[in-house]
């Protein structure tokens, strides 16, 4: 979906990986995270991508809103619920000023 609205993508399997791209000099504008990944979940990796400093905003995906309040301290600025719909994501980026 993101290619389709014209942005560039990384992929990360997980949330140990994600936090390894920012470490090596990586910049982004957005992160999205799901919370279950295997090495470190997703509050895990927002959480030490905020103690970091990073900059870029944090959406979490998730299935279900019992994840919201963990998602919430680690410092998310956004949430989708899976299946992330087309409409919600592009709303979410016209939030954050990342599409036009």
């Amino acid at each position: 979906m993101l290619v389709r609205l014209g942005c560039e993508v990384t992929e990360a399997e997980d949330g140990k990986v994600a936090v390894n791209y920012f470490v090596e000099g990586n910049e982004y504008d957005l992160v999205l995270m799901d919370k279950q990944m295997k090495e470190m979940n997703g509050v895990e990796a927002i959480r030490t991508l905020k103690t970091m400093g990073v900059k870029a905003k944090m959406v979490a995906i998730t299935s279900d809103e019992s994840s919201n309040e963990a998602f919430l301290e680690a410092g998310v600025d956004a949430f989708l619920t899976k299946p992330v719909k087309l409409a919600e994501l592009t709303s979410v980026l016209r939030t954050f000023d990342l599409l036009n």
